[in-house]
């Protein structure tokens, strides 16, 4: 058996099971899609387990669509949504969604913006209401607008005393240099500064339109009527979509290089190895998706296995490619003790290289698909999940029944296809290391890897 191999008989037939037991029940969500006449796209499904609903309303407009030097701007477009409209105050939206026992949030990530409501089926004319008029009429108060960039600048200097938000951010900054991706969805101290009022009011105006978003309700619901309703409350908006200039393109790293952000108070180093990925729609997903499973997710991952079972080097690994509109990273975080972060750094290379030569076994690959298999069911339960899923279906151009087909696409993929895709998505070679620490501990040993960065926070 393979070394690295750490799943029980036990457990692995408890996941076979489950593993057969998926693949035998078939899924159908069986959505309906329309487009409004003004370019809004529609998604329903009617799902009448419980008398509840969820409505998501998602504008193609994130982070990747601040203005140069106003990194931030997304966000507080978000954030400012829900305090105030030409029809209701801050308080006023909040009591009225608060009545209903319902939820309504906003959320800004890097490629779109979502506005998110759940409540009972007898309040779906209520919070269509509240979604329309934060998305079509918001007032953005100036008093409002000031207390989110105060939010917002607070919660970034807080990020000064947070190493794991250290080393994300010098990660991304490094990956993505002169790209829309290299700042947080949160911004920048200095962006999050400069933004005008008249910036989130044109960014508004520029991007939330019916043609650039799309709208998914999902509970009990009659499709019809829904319909109808969706039609009386966005039917007459209106505005053409603008083209946007394309980002520069992504050039993948060359080399190894090496960033330490000195932090003297700590006892611990915190860090980042990683380099680019791929983008959601890339046909490479679902053999990633395996491979980094097996690689540095839960505990008897590789990287779990060879670092904190064997060598008790950490409490914590884990791997993630994070796809995106375009490429997003491919990363590993840990952290481990100052005096042991150059065997951590030569543990996380080596098993990279080794994973990248020679592949994973067939019995890696079998407990991979079984536990997504087992688990994938229980992310399409609630409506708000169903929701969700199905916009990044729809917002990915992720082929139609991309969902009721996804277990039959897991077990799919072969081991050669796996095998395959980590040769050539592995680069250890070409790689960036991000290290938070205390610098006169770790910095002479780390240089012998190589050149190293030295920054400040």
């Amino acid at each position: 058996m393979h070394r690295y191999y750490a799943i029980t008989p036990i457990l692995f037939l408890v996941l076979f099971v489950g593993y057969s037991l998926a693949e035998e029940k078939a899924l159908s969500l069986n959505y309906q899609k329309t487009s409004l006449e003004n370019g809004l796209k529609v998604i329903m499904v009617e799902h009448h387990e419980l008398p509840t609903v969820a409505v998501e309303l998602l504008v193609r407009a994130g982070s990747a669509h601040d203005l140069p030097g106003r990194e931030g701007l997304a966000h507080l477009v978000s954030s400012t949504l829900l305090e105030g409209t030409t029809r209701r105050t801050s308080q006023g939206i909040s009591e009225e969604i608060d009545f209903i026992g319902g939820t309504l949030r906003t959320d800004c990530d890097y490629d779109s913006t979502s506005i998110t409501a759940t409540s009972l089926k007898r309040d779906l004319p209520t919070i269509l209401d509240l979604i329309t008029d934060v998305a079509r009429h918001p007032s953005f108060p100036p008093e409002e607008l000031e207390r989110q960039r105060d939010k917002a600048t607070t919660a970034i200097l807080r990020e000064r005393d947070d190493k794991a938000a250290i080393a994300r951010r010098h990660f991304h900054e490094m990956l993505y240099a002169g790209h829309p991706y290299d700042h947080p969805p949160l911004g920048t101290l200095e962006g999050v500064k400069t933004v005008t009022r008249e910036e989130v009011l044109e960014f508004h105006k520029r991007h939330y339109l019916p043609g650039n978003s799309i709208l998914v309700v999902v509970g009990d619901i009659e499709p019809g009527p829904t319909l109808e309703e969706l039609r009386r409350s966005f039917g007459d908006l209106s505005g053409e979509v603008q083209s946007q200039p394309a980002p520069p393109a992504l050039l993948p790293q060359t080399g190894q290089r090496i960033r330490l952000i000195d932090k003297p108070d700590l006892t611990q180093t915190e860090i980042r190895i990683g380099h680019l990925g791929i983008d959601r729609a890339s046909p490479e997903y679902f053999p990633l998706l395996l491979l980094n499973r097996i690689l540095g997710v839960g505990p008897t991952s590789r990287l779990y296995t060879r670092l904190r079972a064997e060598r008790g080097l950490t409490y914590s690994v884990r791997s993630q490619f994070d796809a995106r509109k375009q490429k997003g990273p491919f990363v590993i975080s840990t952290y481990t003790k100052n005096e042991t972060t150059l065997e951590t750094l030569q543990l996380l290379l080596e098993e990279l290289k080794r994973l990248k030569k020679e592949g994973i076994t067939s019995e890696e690959l079998q407990g991979a698909k079984a536990y997504f298999a087992g688990h994938f069911p229980l992310n399409i339960e609630t409506p708000a999940q169903i929701a969700s899923q199905l916009l990044e279906q729809e917002f990915y151009g992720l082929p139609e029944g991309y969902l009721e087909n996804y277990i039959k696409n897991i077990q799919a993929v072969t081991l050669q296809e796996v095998n395959s895709a980590a040769a050539r998505f592995l680069d250890p070679n070409n790689i960036l290391i991000v290290l938070v620490s205390k610098a006169e501990e770790v910095l002479e040993k780390v240089k012998t890897l190589g050149e190293v960065e030295l920054k400040g926070l």
